[in-house]
């Protein structure tokens, strides 16, 4: 399975940043990847929440949360979706430096068989943009917009 990640320091307190990433249902807010986005599952925390993306393409994934450490960490499993992976996990995990918060951003994948895409060129988009891009929108929103 790849692995690429990245990380960013948001002037937040961690409960803060936690309260805009555990709320799952509203990841186009803030993500610049996503149009659009809505829970799927009664849970809207913890471990089985689960929620629907759509893509500027007009793709989408439904992710569901296979890992949930209330403040620190949501590990999410994308179990449907136009995107060619077999696998794909994307995983945020916070910790507070004072009343700043960094946030880790980390995709695990593998590359579906029936699939052209080159491994190579895939890695190198996720971790040149598709990371940034999505920790950026996150440190955007929270440092411009802060929930209350």
């Amino acid at each position: 399975m790849t692995m690429v990640s990245g990380e960013i320091r948001i002037d937040a307190k961690q409960e803060i940043v936690w309260k805009v990433l555990a709320d799952l249902g509203a990841v186009s807010t803030w993500n610049p990847s996503i149009t659009n986005s809505y829970y799927t599952s009664e849970a809207k925390e913890g471990a089985g929440a689960s929620r629907h993306c759509d893509f500027p393409d007009g793709g989408y994934v439904n992710e569901r949360a296979t890992q949930w450490e209330t403040g620190k960490l949501v590990r999410l499993y994308i179990y449907e979706g136009t995107v060619p992976f077999d696998d794909y996990y994307g995983t945020y995990s916070l910790s507070a430096d004072g009343d700043e918060t960094l946030v880790s951003f980390a995709l695990e994948y593998n590359i579906g068989p029936n699939t052209s895409l080159d491994p190579e060129r895939v890695d190198r988009q996720n971790r040149e943009r598709l990371i940034p891009s999505v920790l950026n929108g996150l440190k955007q929103y929270i440092e411009t917009s802060p929930p209350g």
